[in-house]
């Protein structure tokens, strides 16, 4: 069906954000204006001032701004902020490139992907595409999977031209994504239809929709294929058996659990708690919570560094994000951002 002839009158995650009280909340928490090193503007000509070197590549954080359009470049080692990238509207997520060599920031209301280049920070292109909320790779590299979260589909795009070969109608606001092992399955989230979808990716077509607790947000399969994970606002983890997608067992995490990241093993899974500002381990073999430690500012996307020392947190009421040692659970830094930051992507 053609965009435009269905339900296009959405509300944008700009509005969301300021009905639900969270863009407040935000401003409300924020730990200072950012002081950035330089601000560079997605389109600088060659010969501006960049926020990395040119030639030189280090180790830095990208964090996305959703209410200022801007990404917040953090040096990785000094764990504090050293310069802005300005971007479309409403950068959420990243994604590298198949390539390896840049990684994509998926600007929602701009309905475009920005290609940064991992060694200069600068955009190689601009890939036009509707509502980029969250996007993911097959595991062959063919297809592109995209949540639009601003409408109530799951749209499938060629990799390499970017041209939309299907959409799925999955329910009211798509946001999480993950494949299964075997690439056989694509599940995501619908964060106000309060369901998981589940697409065959060799029909391309809907296979399974289930009920999950109110407003569910970040989901995983477990690395063996038999488990499938969904973290809930209302503070409880749901496991589902992959072989019937049966509901097996919920476990408590805390208010606001939100998104997961998961340790290079398999083994360990991170969840945010946005609502109570913690962070809970996740024991995926006991399939229980391990432990659990302070995170401020409205916990929201966690990612690892490379040897899974740190956890990245960004602090999407208070304008910060976080670094924790994940050997400690000690709080290593917390730095001011732009406003409702959400992805971070690590520059290694």
């Amino acid at each position: 069906m053609p965009v435009g002839s269905r339900r296009l009158r959405p509300i944008t995650r700009r509005d969301f954000l300021r009905r639900s009280g969270l863009a407040a909340a935000g401003l409300a928490g924020a730990a200072g204006a950012l002081r950035p090193g330089a601000a560079l503007s997605a389109g600088a000509p060659p010969g501006s001032r960049t926020a990395v070197p040119a030639g030189e590549r280090r180790s830095v954080a990208l964090i996305a701004n959703s209410m200022s359009d801007t990404l917040t470049v953090a040096d990785a080692h000094r764990l504090e902020p050293v310069s802005v990238i300005k971007v479309g509207r409403e950068p959420h997520k990243f994604r590298q490139t198949r390539d390896g060599q840049a990684v994509y920031s998926c600007n929602t209301t701009s309905n475009e992907m920005l290609e940064i280049d991992l060694a200069t920070l600068r955009v190689r292109r601009r890939i036009p595409i509707l509502d980029p909320y969250n996007v993911l790779f097959t595991h062959d590299g063919r297809y592109l999977y995209k949540v639009a979260y601003r409408y109530d589909f799951v749209e499938i795009h060629d990799a390499e031209t970017f041209r939309r070969l299907k959409r799925v109608t999955t329910g009211r606001q798509p946001s999480h994504v993950w494949f299964s092992p075997d690439g056989r399955w694509f599940v995501n989230t619908n964060q106000h239809a309060n369901t998981v979808t589940v697409i065959d990716t060799r029909t391309m077509a809907l296979a399974h929709r289930l009920g999950v607790d109110p407003e569910p947000a970040g989901i995983q399969i477990s690395r063996d294929g038999q488990y499938m994970f969904v973290a809930s606002h209302v503070g409880t983890i749901s496991v589902f058996a992959t072989d019937e997608w049966k509901l097996v067992r919920k476990v408590h995490s805390g208010k606001g659990a939100h998104e997961m990241v998961a340790t290079s093993d398999g083994r360990t899974i991170y969840v945010t708690n946005r609502y109570e500002n913690s962070a809970s381990v996740f024991d995926v073999q006991a399939q229980r919570i391990a432990a659990k430690f302070p995170v401020p500012g409205g916990p929201d996307m966690p990612m690892l560094s490379t040897d899974g020392s740190r956890l990245w947190v960004s602090g999407r009421f208070g304008n910060t994000t976080t670094v924790v040692d994940t050997r400690t659970f000690r709080i290593l830094n917390t730095f001011p951002t732009g406003h409702s930051p959400h992805g971070i992507f690590l520059v290694t």
